[in-house]
């Protein structure tokens, strides 16, 4: 597997692990929600298991890589960056038509993000398969596996359903709705829900200086580049 700036890292195909129950909770935890410590009561998940699955999630010798393909031929790639020094979970966005792929958001010690707003997610979560051998095509695996990368402050009324309904395909939690509300609610660990606008060329953008699709930030995507990015998640 290779993906424009990672090179030379161990990059390898992660989608056998999303048939464990354990890889759904350990990934969901990634968004530092408080009140869901306890994998038993939240995710119906011992453990013992839980552990054996970190060891292979976060092997330093092997960097799980999980891809979306759109119907944009856009490639979101979630990638466990495990390096000894600098673990984190990367968030990008390629395209065949560009030069290097978009770095949306990053979970770690100098994290980047939010990367999506729920408009966008539920856009992805619900686009028509892709025939790539290693695209995740099932809308649920899509919707959980991107979540760590929202931040929206204005959800529709219906996203603790839509998301308690993924919970309920996809994992063997005994408490799904409560999942899904501290998930959606109680998960500011990193960045502060974001507030997301269009600009004049229809690029979306949020207000959350933590990310790249906010003006403020240092790093912030030129107007270009946002509707790039906007085009290509939406498929508009």
């Amino acid at each position: 597997m290779l993906i424009t700036g990672y090179e030379d890292d161990p990059l390898s195909d992660g989608s056998d692990l999303l048939n464990d129950p354990s890889f759904w909770a350990v990934h969901a935890l990634t968004v530092g929600a408080t009140g869901l410590d306890d994998l038993q009561g939240g995710f119906g998940v011992d453990i013992e298991d839980a552990e054996v699955l970190s060891e292979q999630l976060f092997d330093p010798d092997r960097w799980p890589v999980f891809s979306v393909r759109l119907r944009s031929r856009a490639t979101v790639h979630v990638i466990y960056r495990n390096l000894t020094d600098d673990m984190g979970v990367d968030f990008l966005l390629s395209h065949p038509a560009w030069p290097h792929a978009f770095q949306l958001a990053a979970i770690d010690g100098c994290l980047v993000g939010p990367g999506l707003s729920w408009r966008e997610l539920d856009a992805i979560a619900h686009q028509p398969p892709s025939s790539a051998p290693t695209s995740i095509g099932d809308p649920a695996r899509r919707l959980l596996l991107l979540l760590p990368a929202l931040g929206d402050a204005d959800l529709p009324d219906d996203a603790v359903s839509v998301l308690t309904t993924a919970l309920g395909r996809i994992t063997a939690s005994p408490v799904p709705q409560h999942v899904a509300e501290a998930l959606l609610f109680k998960n500011a660990a990193y960045w502060e829900p974001a507030h997301w606008r269009r600009l004049p060329n229809s690029a979306l953008i949020c207000d959350e200086p933590h990310s790249r699709r906010c003006p403020a930030h240092p790093d912030a995507f030129p107007p270009d580049q946002a509707l790039a990015i906007t085009q290509a998640l939406t498929g508009n």
